[in-house]
């Protein structure tokens, strides 16, 4: 029987991304007006409009985390447009799944250095911390699965999973 479940931490238009989206527009506007009478000034500001685009493009961003028979895929999502994979691997790689602030992971030896964070920073909920062996390479992931799938986690390695 094929296990499949997916979930999306969505995220919402924080005041920082409300002001980078105006400020595209406005130094797009005043730049394109100014061309007329200062052709450097337009050319900095119009810059400037292009390059608050860009930074605005970091500020909403999504996850999507699936579970599909063991595997685990997690996916960022810019502007609810763009997808980029962050990392794949399998449950059985994962040596430690537990709360962030639990004393399996306080207690945990041989740390990793790399860590990675997949959940958006206004989300509100418990933070899991994966440590993941594959290979010669160790992660530490810091994301914020549901209860459900925890669940389908300890089906495949219920060793590593800590509820």
């Amino acid at each position: 029987m094929d296990n499949f479940y997916e979930q999306l931490l969505t995220t919402s238009k924080t005041t920082t991304y409300k002001l980078a989206s105006g400020s595209t527009y406005v130094f797009g506007l005043i730049g394109l007006f100014s061309a007329s009478v200062n052709m450097i000034f337009a050319i900095l500001l119009i810059a400037l409009a292009v390059a608050c685009y860009f930074y605005k493009s970091k500020l909403y961003v999504e996850y999507e985390y699936q579970f599909t028979n063991g595997e685990i895929d997690i996916e960022k999502i810019l502007e609810m447009k763009k997808r980029k994979k962050v990392t794949t691997f399998n449950i059985k790689e994962v040596d430690l799944l537990a709360l962030n602030d639990s004393d399996f992971v306080k207690d945990y030896s041989n740390k990793p250095n790399s860590i990675v964070k997949c959940y958006p920073t206004t989300a509100k909920g418990p933070i899991y911390v994966a440590m993941i062996t594959e290979g010669k390479d160790k992660m530490q992931l810091m994301f914020m699965p549901d209860e459900k799938f925890i669940n389908h986690c300890f089906k495949y390695n219920p060793r590593a999973v800590k509820k």
